[in-house]
């Protein structure tokens, strides 16, 4: 029994018919990975240009928000010279800090 188990270890058909499947396997894994490789280079050209460039979005967001910012109510400084408005102290009386 061990004499037959031998033989078909070494059966010359079995070894080169798993050795073509072996290169068979190995060719589809060597081109999976040159796949791979290629879409990874792909990935960062896009990265790198995205990086020096903002990207549309980006500028459309930027853009609306210096238009919003453009928008507001222009800021008025008081100057020494402006008239005081005499009632505005009165909602801050000192009762209302007791409260």
């Amino acid at each position: 029994m061990v004499n037959e188990l031998m033989q078909d270890d070494w059966d010359l058909e079995k070894i080169v018919r798993q050795q073509d499947e072996l290169k068979v396997k190995l060719l589809h894994a060597q081109s999976v990975v040159a796949e791979c490789k290629a879409e990874l280079a792909d990935l960062e050209r896009r990265l790198e240009r995205r990086a020096v460039s903002p990207s549309i979005d980006e500028c459309q967001r930027n853009s609306a928000a210096i238009n919003s910012i453009g928008k507001r109510r222009p800021r008025t400084s008081s100057s020494v010279d402006d008239p005081v408005d005499q009632n505005a102290g009165a909602a801050f009386s000192s009762q209302s800090w007791d409260r």
